[in-house]
């Protein structure tokens, strides 16, 4: 089944719910934070993981950028990822429980772009 996510902006933070269909994971964090996030995904020249570390890059680039967030709720750290794939990019959200929820780049960007400070 296809991940949801819906997000609702509560003053200077922001509460994504995350589900794969079964479960829903509700978190909470500082809005500024995940904009800040989202755009250090774009950025040229961002750190991404070793060519050495990546187990499937055929060319030994690496093909996605990863930044974090400090979640308000629960404690611990939101993990973002960019992957660049042929067709669109992916964002991967993976939560402190270790749950990955995928959603097309474009289409999810769009989504949170006018909940997030400028």
């Amino acid at each position: 089944m296809a991940a949801s996510l819906s997000a609702e902006r509560k003053g200077d933070e922001i509460v994504l719910s995350l589900s794969d269909g079964g479960a829903e994971e509700v978190l909470r964090m500082w809005a500024l934070e995940l904009a800040e996030a989202l755009a250090r995904l774009e950025a040229p020249g961002y750190p991404t993981m070793d060519p050495e570390e990546l187990e499937d890059e055929p060319d030994g680039y690496p093909n996605y950028t990863t930044a974090t967030v400090e979640l308000l709720e629960p404690r611990g750290l939101l993990t973002l990822r960019k992957v660049k794939l042929p067709g669109p990019d992916l964002l991967e959200f993976t939560t402190p429980s270790g749950s990955v929820y995928e959603f097309e780049w474009p289409k999810a960007s769009a989504y949170l772009e006018p909940l997030l400070p400028r």
